[in-house]
């Protein structure tokens, strides 16, 4: 693409030298290819976002503790490709519907409600069930992994903000930038469960089940005042 662009450049330059009155508008063209290029990039400033957001307490990353805890690293190795999923699935959704959104308050009420009563739902039957790494389903926490991302408040704020809204047509790299991310900050938090000491790792539910209680109640709170 570089050399592309300087060839295209010097061929600028040697028109307008030739005939200036017809290089004005090949320049503002190149310039305009330029621009939609720069706008196309994952930039560094959304890779540090996408960094700070990952590496975050939330719904998903305690969830994701949780299980590194209870089943122990190796066993919940598979679990940060559930929260990739889900990430994929609901940041495109907030991408196509970013316009929308933000003059469509009964979504955004509908959005944090259904992320309120299904974290409060989680939290209850993380209370209830006990530790056993034997006992424990991949598959039920699998797909409650990637159920808690879709809703979590994190893919909103991507897809509605981090992601350029004038940039829709390019927005799979930016999707594809920050699931790529999202697997190794998911490593790193089963590495924080699993890394546990026992006599914390058998209560490790419990804990999760009262975070999560927390951010219930401030979604709901969130839903009422919008």
């Amino acid at each position: 693409m570089k050399i592309g662009f300087w060839r295209a450049w010097r061929e600028v330059v040697v028109l307008q030298r030739a005939r200036p009155e017809l290089s004005v508008n090949k320049a503002q063209n190149l310039t305009s290819i330029r621009c939609s290029a720069r706008k196309s990039m994952v930039t560094p400033t959304f890779i540090a976002a996408s960094l700070a957001i990952l590496l975050t307490p939330g719904p998903t990353n305690t969830l994701l503790a949780a299980s590194g805890a209870a089943m122990g690293f190796k066993r919940a190795i598979s679990m940060p490709f559930a929260e990739a999923l889900g990430y994929a699935i609901a940041i495109s959704f907030y991408v196509v519907l970013a316009q929308n959104l933000s003059e469509s308050p009964a979504a955004l009420f509908f959005v944090k409600a259904t992320a309120s009563v299904w974290l409060m739902y989680t939290a209850f039957r993380l209370w209830k069930a006990a530790y056993d790494v034997g006992s424990t389903s991949n598959s039920k926490v699998f797909f409650r992994i990637i159920f808690t991302t879709i809703i979590n408040p994190k893919a909103m704020l991507v897809g509605t903000v981090l992601i350029p809204s004038e940039n829709t047509e390019n927005a799979y790299l930016w999707i594809i930038s920050y699931v790529f991310i999202s697997i190794f900050a998911g490593l790193g938090w089963l590495l924080v469960g699993s890394s546990m000491p026992l006599q914390v790792r058998q209560h490790s539910y419990k804990v999760a089940s009262i975070v999560l209680c927390f951010f219930s109640i401030a979604a709901g709170s969130s839903a009422v005042l919008s």
